[in-house]
């Protein structure tokens, strides 16, 4: 295919008569690096992992490396294989489609809205985020056994809100202890989007751990050779074991965070800019399960009250204790 494409540019630039409208073959091997490397330099760091990580992926599965020759059943097929095979999330999943579907657009010249899926095949429903409750988090803290660091790592996640990468990219500079506020900025191999630079302000006990740290280096968080600690995930699923608690991970105490401050009644265009969230739809999805305690005590003021205050108010009090004590006599 390669030796195809070779001399039909060749008869081409010595105007030798070629059919135009022939299908060039446009293949992986030649167009992927190229692709990549543009995209990095248009891109941030983060997002050219995901879209190069994801190609190889894409690549991997379909096994053509003639681009033109895959289908929209291709790309449908792959975000299915990613839900059951690869265990993703169906919004995991339904990225990872369209960003192949941008490559496939980008090398074949076809216009926005003439690949082979659209954000309608990208459809998906958003499962209700999964918050700890007082009892896992009590549990958890627990087993970190008065151990200040992952003490303050999942304290800062949990009061913060601060994403994995946010958290592991904090300085102490980004600190101000004064002002009682934590700031997520760029810096050197870390760069967040726009929405994402915020001011975050933090409770009095979170400063307090926070001050307990040694200062090994510019990181708040470090390892023990001062550079940043980048192991969260494994300690986080080490305690939560000891702990005797299923599917937790460092993100569900960003949920918890944002959930605990709607059901406080922090208003929803402060949560979003809290969490550094591009919409306000993003802080929507922690409504209903903040709202859940309070719509629950609405539905029983509404539908009445349990079976046993109902005979107690609607008794004389002393003909229904003598009841029940001779209920209890039998």
């Amino acid at each position: 295919m390669a030796e195809t494409r070779q001399a039909y540019m060749q008869a081409k630039a010595a105007g030798v008569p070629v059919q135009d409208n022939a299908e060039i073959p446009v293949m992986f091997s030649y167009t992927l690096a190229p692709y990549l490397e543009e995209y990095k330099l248009t891109n941030r760091i983060e997002s050219y992992n995901l879209m190069r990580q994801t190609l190889s992926e894409f690549r991997d599965f379909v096994k053509k490396n003639i681009i033109n020759q895959i289908t929209r059943l291709d790309l449908l097929r792959y975000k299915q294989w990613c839900i059951e095979t690869r265990k993703n999330k169906p919004r995991t999943a339904a990225n990872k489609m369209l960003r192949c579907n941008q490559y496939i657009r980008k090398v074949l010249g076809q216009k926005p809205g003439e690949g082979l899926v659209t954000v309608k095949d990208a459809k998906y429903v958003e499962s209700e985020p999964v918050v700890y409750s007082e009892t896992e988090l009590e549990k958890f803290f627990r087993e970190c056994k008065d151990d200040k660091f992952p003490t303050a790592v999942y304290k800062t996640l949990l009061m913060s809100g601060l994403r994995k990468q946010e958290l592991e990219s904090l300085t102490w500079v980004d600190v101000d202890f004064e002002e009682g506020t934590i700031s997520v900025t760029a810096k050197p191999g870390f760069s967040p989007k726009t929405w994402e630079e915020r001011t975050i302000e933090v409770p009095d006990e979170l400063l307090t751990i926070l001050k307990k740290l040694p200062r090994k280096s510019q990181w708040v968080f470090a390892n023990g050779n001062g550079n940043r600690y980048t192991h969260m995930w494994d300690d986080c699923n080490a305690i939560a074991k000891r702990a005797k608690l299923a599917g937790v991970h460092p993100h569900g105490f960003r949920r918890t965070y944002a959930t605990k401050l709607l059901s406080s009644g922090v208003d929803l265009k402060t949560v979003q800019k809290l969490c550094g969230w591009r919409t306000i739809e993003s802080a929507m999805r922690y409504l209903t399960k903040a709202q859940s305690k309070q719509v629950r005590k609405q539905v029983n003021a509404v539908f009445g009250e349990t079976p046993m205050k109902r005979f107690l108010k609607a008794e004389n009090k002393d003909v229904a204790v003598r009841r029940l004590g001779k209920g209890a006599g039998r």
